[in-house]
């Protein structure tokens, strides 16, 4: 990656307590999404790791019971596979609909600071903090730098817009392109399977740098 922010690590978490920009529910709901996308997160490479040492198992395993009565071990590791394969999917359901939220709902509260607008209501942090529709995504990550993160200037605003949009081409792959061009609209974890959300650790990077970095900063009062 050509910039600072993708394919980074999570942060510390940010000290959620000295957001006084913030509302108190919206303070709640942030620290509420993000710590879920931290351990989706960890839990995803736990799962990815798991499936390529049973793969590797069964792989050795097949080789010498090759030929042999006696499959069993062959055929225990093949439903270990199996077993394995639908935690993946299912934790790679967790992580889209947790961490597509929590870019959603970072993106908000900066176009919020941003312009000083009032703090959200209960209702909308609901509806922010669940996965959005791909519409509501991709209306989010097309809010340009110079919008939400108003002082910035030269690099670090260059370094955004360029992870902006590399995160706003991967979500118009997934469909959003599709919707945009007047297709239904749609929740990316109910039409695809397992697999087919790509790689996730850009996502992870761009929240935990919204979160971590931009909102840290800029929520508090002394930044304003």
């Amino acid at each position: 990656m050509s910039s600072n922010f993708l394919g980074g690590t999570m942060t510390s978490l940010p000290q959620f307590t000295e957001l006084d920009r913030l509302t108190s529910d919206e303070v709640e709901a942030l620290r509420d999404l993000f710590c879920a996308c931290a351990d989706l997160r960890h839990e995803l490479r736990s799962a990815d790791a798991l499936g390529h040492r049973i793969d590797q198992s069964l792989s050795n395993t097949e080789r010498y019971t090759e030929g042999r009565r006696f499959t069993r071990h062959a055929g225990a590791l093949l439903e270990l596979e199996q077993v394995t394969v639908d935690y993946q999917i299912a934790v790679e359901n967790l992580a889209w609909q947790h961490v597509s939220a929590c870019v959603v709902l970072a993106t908000a509260l900066l176009d919020r600071l941003a312009s000083n607008a009032p703090g959200l209501s209960a209702g909308d942090l609901e509806q922010l903090t669940a996965e959005p529709w791909m519409s509501t995504l991709c209306a989010a990550l097309s809010l340009p730098g110079e919008r939400l993160l108003p002082g910035c200037s030269g690099g670090p605003l260059d370094y955004f817009e360029q992870d902006r949009k590399k995160i706003l081409a991967h979500a118009e792959s997934l469909g959003g392109r599709g919707v945009a061009e007047g297709g239904l609209d749609f929740l990316l974890s109910e039409a695809k399977i397992g697999g087919a959300f790509g790689d996730m650790e850009p996502w992870f990077a761009w929240a935990d740098y919204l979160v971590g970095q931009e909102i840290s900063h800029r929520g508090q009062s002394t930044a304003a």
